[in-house]
């Protein structure tokens, strides 16, 4: 097995940092639902245009990006968005109203979206095809550390303090990852050197759009995520309002899924360059049924069986290390920044789309107080990520993976 080297691990942990910062805005806001929805009275459609409200912003935004983002330097790009993200954070951290936080939430979107797109393009532009897996693993890491200590300690501030509390702390984060970032990161402009002598302005668009197995990869992505993400805005207040949790027990969901894929997410990227990343996708993508199944149609449980099941949900949406490695190898050197932004862009649409169905399809029942037809968003879960497995194979790596690792063993 192919091994990082010293200096992109260096590089890897660091993106890994920014990726915390940009997951956990975005994450925090989930387990602050019950609270939100209380502090503004707002009904579950006013709850799912706040969650989605972020993820079309940045799929707007990544769209648009696709024109320019591979005219510019990797890290000057980078620097700037970071920057804005930084801002519309401390947005999110002084909203006194719903209108100013949902405009909040559109303003980081718009610039929360290009940051997962620039990172990606950056870990593509650094790593080769056997690495990736890896590298990608070591950058979801951002995603399981966020679970497992940002979104507890945020859950705790915003309870306990006031949920601005979260994001204020993130803000400051943010900002010190950005003189670390501009420090620390090299330039990376090799894309810059094989521009197209020809081609027009929506080249970058037309060129996706033309090739096939792009289009069957994005499509596939967007099926996984609108799947996984169906079932996340309303899990928190799912747990209060019908299984019997505290608010502050929240923080034990997100603690011990944060934890087991903090674990996992490494693996799970080395699995996928080691055997494949298609036939891991499609292990943990079956897997994934078991918890989405139960913690959707279960009526009540206790909560040592909610942490078993939910964390395994957690794991599972560390599927997305593979699926992102098969969709990243599918891009051309020079236009992988515009590409990554269309996938970006698909991935957050999908994303706001599942929230805002989500919120159609749940009803608040207001003589239980309780969330009905969760079983329902389950079963669409269920189906949109097997559909997800089925076009995925489209762009299946499993015989190019077994002529590679034939290679290196006959070397």
């Amino acid at each position: 097995m192919i091994s990082l080297n010293k200096k992109e691990k260096v590089t890897l942990y660091i993106l890994a940092a920014v990726s915390f910062t940009n997951i956990l805005d975005f994450v925090v806001l989930m387990p602050l639902g019950h609270t939100l929805q209380e502090t503004f009275s707002m009904t579950p459609i006013q709850w799912s245009a706040v969650v989605s409200s972020y993820t079309l912003a940045a799929s707007v935004s990544g769209l648009l990006s696709i024109f320019f983002i591979d005219k510019f330097e990797r890290k000057k790009m980078f620097l700037f968005i970071y920057a804005f993200f930084t801002f519309g954070t401390v947005l999110c951290g002084i909203a006194d109203s719903y209108n100013f936080l949902l405009f909040a939430r559109l303003f980081t979107g718009i610039f929360g979206g290009l940051i997962n797109a620039t990172l990606f393009t950056i870990v593509g532009d650094m790593l080769p095809e056997e690495k990736r897996g890896t590298g990608i693993g070591i950058l979801m890491t951002g995603f399981a550390v966020s679970s497992a200590v940002g979104v507890p300690i945020g859950l705790y501030l915003g309870v306990t303090i006031h949920w601005h509390a979260p994001f204020i702390i993130i803000a400051i984060l943010s900002s010190i990852l950005w003189f670390v970032c501009y420090y620390r990161l090299e330039e990376m402009k090799s894309h810059l050197e094989h521009k197209p002598t020809n081609g027009s302005f929506f080249s970058p668009l037309l060129n996706v759009l033309k090739n096939g197995k792009q289009l069957k990869g994005l499509f596939a992505l967007f099926l996984v995520f609108f799947g996984h993400f169906l079932l996340i805005p309303f899990f928190s207040p799912y747990m209060v309002k019908n299984i019997g949790f505290l608010d502050q027990q929240l923080t034990w969901i997100y603690l011990c899924g944060g934890l087991a894929t903090l674990y996992f997410s490494p693996k799970i990227g080395k699995w996928s360059d080691h055997y494949g990343k298609y036939y891991v996708f499609v292990i943990i993508s079956f897997i994934t049924i078991i918890p989405a199944l139960v913690l959707t149609n279960v009526p009540s449980m206790s909560i040592p069986v909610v942490l078993v099941f939910s964390s395994l949900f957690f794991i599972c949406g560390a599927r997305s290390i593979p699926a992102n490695a098969l969709i990243l190898g599918t891009a051309d050197p020079k236009q992988r920044g515009s590409f990554m932004s269309i996938r970006s862009a698909v991935q957050n649409l999908s994303q706001g789309l599942a929230s805002f169905t989500a919120g159609l399809i749940i009803i608040d029942n207001p003589a239980t107080h309780q969330l009905e037809n969760y079983n329902i968003v389950g079963i669409c879960s269920v189906i949109a990520t097997m559909l997800g497995v089925f076009m995925f194979k489209q762009i299946s790596d499993t015989k190019a993976h077994k002529e590679r690792m034939k290679n290196l063993v006959s070397k």
